[in-house]
């Protein structure tokens, strides 16, 4: 005679999913159909529990708000910084000289040449080349991004 169903087997006879040989040894076994009558009368209690008991009412707690006097502090140190920053040390520390046009056009040149290598090391400008200048520069980048020719 062959093995006892197992449960999955007894779970898929009642959902009428079984096999043939599982249902004809089902039919033959008187212990396999003991244990599918018990199966049978556990899920019909399941079944009665949750379909006649009432839902479980949610509990309503009140949130505490301990972190709210430290999110005040915080905030007000910050401010306190801020403050700092800009009134205290923006008015003890000296303001650098504006850089001339021609600075930021070679290092604007420098940079541009680093950006766009192709090998990985930028080609020096020429010696006796003059820096181009900022509107020029703007002119050139302005043609490339738009597809005109520079």
């Amino acid at each position: 005679m062959n093995a006892c169903l197992s449960d999955d087997a007894l779970a898929r006879a009642h959902a009428d999913l079984a096999s043939i040989a599982e249902r004809a040894h089902l039919a033959a076994c008187a212990a396999c159909t003991a244990r599918s009558r018990q199966m049978r009368r556990d899920l019909d209690l399941i079944t009665a529990v949750l379909r006649d008991s009432r839902e479980p009412l949610a509990r309503v707690t009140r949130t505490r708000r301990r972190w709210l006097p430290a999110a005040v502090g915080l905030s007000a140190a910050a401010v306190a910084l801020l403050w700092v920053e800009v009134a205290v040390w923006r008015a003890v520390t000296p303001v650098p000289p504006t850089m001339q046009p021609q600075e930021v056009a070679a290092i604007l040149t420098d940079v541009s040449a680093s950006l766009f290598s192709v090998s990985g090391d930028p080609a020096s400008a020429p010696a006796d080349a003059a820096p181009l200048s900022l509107e020029s520069m703007a002119r050139e980048v302005d043609s490339t991004l738009t597809g005109g020719e520079p």
